[in-house]
């Protein structure tokens, strides 16, 4: 009786040490639940009262499961909304066009399919088969579904605006940029725009380093149209027409994920940077016609000796395979200024464009009166090209790596409601936000 107490005594000894030796084990080496490993990777705050996604994981399937899983429901809204909000865009249209399109059309690189196939597994993790139907498809997501909801953008044009200025027409000669994004989508899934804010990314092997970059997106969105990297290299698509019809069927860059690798790629003060995007541009073609409006800081301008914008203007016509013959580059002129809208066709005349001419005349008004261009100024001359579909209107200053973000608000546009001021510093840093 006594050597059974003994062997007891001596077996409770032992769960004891083992359960103690357990909890003291690093979190790397235990079991790490979904949760833990979404917020290895990335945070979703609210800072400044907007919805602010931060990515930080070493790997692109990590970003990509933090995103998928902390925005799990917000990615189920984005597509619904999509799918009942685009003109003339049904489900049946989706499961039968732009799914197989996106599929077979698109060129997707090694880390954006780590990062799509991150986020579905995130999306699963979070969210349980029953409640990852979207409406109206009537069934539950796939991964498919992401990689259709992510090429949108080279489906359906936004019908975007907007201009770039410095020297004397800005304070100190600095460059200040402005942006309306237009896209007609649903009220809903404009007032879930998301901020994202992207720390660097070290890639291995022959990939280059991504730089981190802020900008404006949507869930479960890889791909962006507005965006500035931390040397202060910026980049907005607008849409425009193609030039000939007779171009690829396949083989495509994604037009929202070309310009984020502009953003992660382009140091603005090595070399030209309109020449750097351009030679990224000339890789693969696109499905349409493209504005890519580029701009840089006065002190990177300066050293390269450029003017500090320009406009890549491409789709996907007489492209040869390693030149950049069929883009078309224009720069900022001795006016100090570059207004655009989607008005312009690619490698063609300008179009007359009351949205352009409004802009142009705000400006010219600007230097009659002899004033400057400061961040009040811009928007208001930004209100010269609004649409009733407008998203979000951002003024970026990229000397200062400052970014003003306006979202559209029910019947208010985003170029008349209050402009958010975030610096470049406050959205990387990790835990930032608003008071609980």
């Amino acid at each position: 009786m006594r050597h059974a107490i003994q062997i007891m005594h001596a077996r409770h000894a032992y769960t004891l040490a083992f359960l103690a030796a357990v909890l003291l084990l690093p979190a790397a080496a235990r079991a790490q639940s979904d949760a833990e490993r979404a917020a290895a990777a990335g945070e979703l705050v609210v800072y400044k009262n907007h919805h602010v996604l931060r990515l930080y994981g070493s790997e692109p399937r990590e970003r990509g499961f933090a995103h998928g899983y902390l925005l799990a429901s917000g990615i189920l809204e984005a597509m619904d909304d999509a799918l009942k909000s685009l003109p003339f865009f049904t489900a049946e249209k989706f499961e039968h066009r732009l799914i197989p399109w996106a599929k077979n059309s698109f060129v997707w690189d090694a880390q954006a399919t780590q990062e799509m196939e991150g986020m579905f597994e995130g999306l699963c993790a979070r969210l349980p088969a029953k409640e990852r139907v979207c409406p109206a498809l009537g069934r539950a997501v796939t991964l498919a579904d992401l990689y259709a909801i992510n090429v949108i953008a080279d489906y359906f044009g936004p019908g975007c605006s907007g201009f770039s200025a410095w020297g004397p027409l800005t304070e100190d000669g600095k460059v200040i940029y402005g942006r309306n994004l237009d896209f007609p989508i649903g009220q809903r899934a404009v007032a879930n725009q998301i901020v994202l804010a992207v720390e660097k990314l070290g890639a291995k092997g022959k990939d280059p380093k991504r730089k981190p970059w802020i900008g404006v997106g949507w869930p479960g969105l890889i791909t962006i149209f507005t965006a500035m990297n931390e040397d202060g290299f910026v980049c907005c698509l607008h849409d425009s027409t193609n030039v000939l019809k007779g171009g690829p069927k396949a083989g495509f860059v994604p037009r929202g994920l070309l310009l984020r690798r502009m953003i992660e790629g382009v140091d603005p003060e090595d070399g030209d940077p309109a020449e750097a995007a351009a030679k990224l541009t000339a890789e693969r073609p696109a499905a349409c016609g493209n504005l890519f409006h580029i701009a840089w800081p006065k002190a990177a301008a300066e050293k390269t000796k450029t003017t500090p914008s320009a406009v890549l203007e491409f789709d996907g016509s007489g492209r040869e395979a390693g030149t950049t013959k069929g883009i078309g580059l224009r720069r900022m002129d001795e006016k100090n200024y570059l207004v655009l809208s989607n008005h312009y066709c690619v490698r063609s005349p300008e179009l007359k464009c009351p949205r352009f001419e409004k802009i142009t005349e705000g400006i010219r008004q600007m230097t009659k009166d002899g004033r400057t261009i400061d961040v009040a100024a811009a928007r208001k001359i930004l209100i010269g090209g609004e649409l009733p579909t407008a998203a979000h209107t951002v003024v970026f200053q990229p000397d200062d790596r400052v970014m003003h973000l306006a979202i559209t608000r029910a019947n208010f546009l985003s170029t008349r409601v209050a402009a958010t001021k975030f610096t470049f510093k406050d959205l990387l840093k990790r835990g930032n936000q608003d008071d609980k």
